[in-house]
C-alpha cells in the first residue's frame, strides 16, 4: 500500500507543469491561462531563474492564495546534486542526477579574471570521439532547456563568486540539441534571469556540418569554438568518427561565415595527442587550413582517461607546435588542464560517482 501511494504521489507531481526551462514569454502565457495578471509570469521567471528558488512558498511578492494555486498546478524541477569534488587547482566538478536516472557533470573553473562554468547539453554523446570518455558512454538523451539552465543555477548557489562565463564543453554535442541549447542561452541572458551576456557564452562543437550551419545562422553574439584536433582529414577521421561525413572545407566555410555574421573571431580547439597530431608537419597543415579566418587557437594537452589509447604529448613538442603557429596565425594559447585530479578536465567527463 505504501509503495502504491508513493507511485501515486510521484505521478501527480510529474503531471504538474514544470516551470523550469520556460521562457519569460511562456511563463507569462502560463500565468494568464491561470487567470492571473500577465506580470505574474515575469515574477515567476525572476524567482526561478534569478533567485534560484525551488518552491512557491519563497515567492514573497506573490499572495499566499496565488502561491497555493501555483503549487497545485505547477512545480519547479531541479537537478539532484549527487556529489561535488574539489581539485587542488581550485576547480570543482558537480555530478547531477536527472529525473529519469541518467547523470551529467558540470565543472566550475576559477581563473584570474573570470569564473567559468563548463556545462553539459546531453547525457552521453553519439559522436564517439576516440579520446573522450563521454563518447564512450554513447548517446542517452538530450537535456531540456531547464536541465541546462539549472546547472548554472545549482552551481552558482555553491559559489561565493559570480559565474562570469559559460562554455558548452561538458557532456554531449550542443549543436545536436540546438533548440534547447539556444533556449537555455536566452533564459540565462535574460535581464530577469541570470542576465549573463551572450558574449560570455561559448558553444563548442566537433562540427557536424548541417548542425553547425543552423548554429551559425542563429548564433547572434554567442561564441563559437570548433574542436578541430587535426588539419589532416585522415587523422581527423581516425580520432573523430563524425569527421567521415563532415569535411574540413565545409567546416572552414562555416567558420568563416560565423566571423562575418557575428563580427567575432572563431576559436579552434586543438587537442595534442602524443605522436598522433603534434608534429611540425601537423602545425604546418593547420596554418594552411585556417588561413584567412579571423580566429584564435587553443592548444590543449590530452587528458588521460581509463581505457583510452592515447598519451599526453611531450612538453617540448607542445612548445614547438605553439612556436611554429605564432606569428603565422592570429593568436595562439596553451590552455592548461584544470580539474585533472578529479577527472574534470576536457574529455574526462563520464558521469561516474567514483571519478
Amino acid at each position: 500500500m505504501v509503495a502504491n501511494d508513493a507511485r501515486k504521489v510521484n505521478l501527480a507531481f510529474m503531471e504538474k507543469t514544470d516551470l523550469t526551462g520556460l521562457s519569460r514569454q511562456e511563463l507569462t502565457e502560463f500565468a494568464t491561462d491561470l487567470g492571473l495578471e500577465s506580470f505574474r509570469g515575469q515574477q515567476l521567471f525572476r524567482w526561478i531563474n534569478q533567485e534560484g528558488i525551488s518552491d512557491f512558498g519563497s515567492m514573497t511578492d506573490i499572495s499566499r492564495k496565488i502561491r497555493t494555486e501555483l503549487a497545485n498546478r505547477a512545480r519547479i524541477g531541479r537537478l539532484d546534486m549527487l556529489t561535488r569534488k574539489e581539485s587542488h587547482d581550485g576547480s570543482s566538478k558537480f555530478l547531477f542526477g536527472l529525473h529519469d536516472g541518467y547523470r551529467i557533470e558540470s565543472v566550475l573553473i576559477p581563473e584570474k579574471r573570470r569564473l567559468t562554468l563548463c556545462v553539459s547539453s546531453q547525457a552521453g554523446c553519439a559522436l564517439g570521439c576516440r579520446f573522450c570518455a563521454t563518447g564512450a558512454l554513447g548517446f542517452l538523451r538530450n537535456l531540456d532547456a531547464g536541465e541546462i539552465v539549472d546547472q548554472f543555477i545549482s552551481v552558482q548557489r555553491f559559489s561565493p563568486e559570480k559565474i562570469s562565463n559559460i562554455v558548452f564543453m561538458g557532456m554531449g554535442e550542443p549543436t545536436l540539441n540546438l533548440k534547447n541549447v539556444l533556449k537555455a542561452c536566452d533564459i540565462i541572458s535574460d535581464d530577469y534571469g541570470p542576465s549573463l551576456s551572450k558574449k560570455r557564452i561559448t558553444v563548442s562543437t566537433v562540427a557536424v556540418v548541417h548542425a553547425l550551419q543552423r548554429f551559425v545562422s542563429g548564433a547572434g553574439k554567442l561564441g563559437l569554438a570548433i574542436s578541430l584536433h587535426s588539419a589532416d582529414e585522415e587523422i581527423r577521421r581516425r580520432i573523430m568518427p563524425s569527421a567521415r561525413k563532415n569535411s574540413l572545407p565545409e567546416i572552414m566555410a562555416e567558420a568563416k561565415r560565423y566571423t562575418e555574421l557575428s563580427g567575432r573571431r572563431v576559436s579552434f580547439e586543438y587537442l595534442l595527442l602524443g605522436g598522433v597530431n603534434d608534429s611540425i608537419d601537423d602545425a604546418r597543415k593547420l596554418v594552411k587550413l585556417i588561413h584567412g579566418i579571423p580566429c584564435k587557437i587553443n592548444l590543449m594537452r590530452y587528458n588521460p582517461s581509463p581505457g583510452l589509447p592515447f598519451t599526453r604529448p611531450l612538453e617540448d613538442d607542445v612548445q614547438r607546435f605553439k612556436e611554429y603557429l605564432y606569428p603565422r596565425t592570429y593568436a595562439v594559447m596553451i590552455r592548461e588542464s584544470r580539474g585533472l585530479d578529479i577527472c574534470g578536465a576536457c574529455g574526462q567527463l563520464a558521469a561516474k560517482e567514483t571519478a
